[in-house]
């Protein structure tokens, strides 16, 4: 119900006289390297537009949640695997 309701004043304020609102999203849009189109814009106010950072060679992409889901079950890699050789923080021996 509330993305419904999310859904609604987005379109709401997208369709205002004042482009204030518009203009500031799609230039958001147009940082991350996507089209600004009304629906690119859309998903990135919802947030269901995230970064994904490819482990091997550190390259940042802006994927739809779904794709990187989808990448997750082909590629094997879950969360945990993501973070399995990073650095530790501990304590130093004495």
């Amino acid at each position: 119900m509330t993305e419904q309701c999310s859904t609604d004043f987005f379109d709401r304020c997208w369709n205002k006289s004042n482009p204030k609102f518009r203009h500031s999203i799609i230039q958001k849009v147009m940082n991350k390297g996507l089209e600004p189109t009304k629906e690119t814009c859309r998903n990135h106010w919802l947030g269901v537009i995230k970064a994904y950072i490819y482990p091997k060679s550190g390259r940042v992409e802006h994927l739809h949640i779904d794709d990187i889901n989808k990448r997750r079950r082909i590629y094997g890699t879950p969360r945990t695997m993501e973070n399995k050789h990073r650095k530790k923080n501990r304590k130093p021996y004495k």
